[in-house]
């Protein structure tokens, strides 16, 4: 046996099959956490454009989670992530789930 062949679970693995596996992985990780990036960016707009117009009329200054969530068709749990890490967006203080834009 060479000396750059693993043993793996009993099969041998050459080293430029491990590398290309992690390589691999690795790609496959990045393509997801980019994929999730534009997600959240997407929504995060949706969500901001939303609480804007809201407060343009100068009738509302807070919305709530499930009346954001009724007009976008995100989840609530995902409005209150997104709009938590916005930093144009805040939280009504001891409300959780209130929000409004912020200049």
């Amino acid at each position: 046996m060479h000396p750059e062949t693993l043993m793996v679970i009993g099969h041998p693995i050459t080293e430029h099959v491990l590398v290309s596996a992690i390589v691999g992985g690795c790609a496959v990780v990045f393509i997801l956490r980019a994929i999730k990036s534009v997600k959240d960016r997407r929504d995060s707009n949706r969500i901001y454009e939303v609480l804007r117009r809201c407060a343009k009329d100068g009738k509302y200054t807070f919305r709530s989670s499930g009346t954001i969530s009724g007009i976008t068709n995100l989840t609530q749990s995902r409005i209150s992530d997104l709009c938590s890490k916005h930093p144009n967006i805040e939280r009504k203080e001891h409300e959780r789930h209130m929000w409004r834009v912020v200049n």
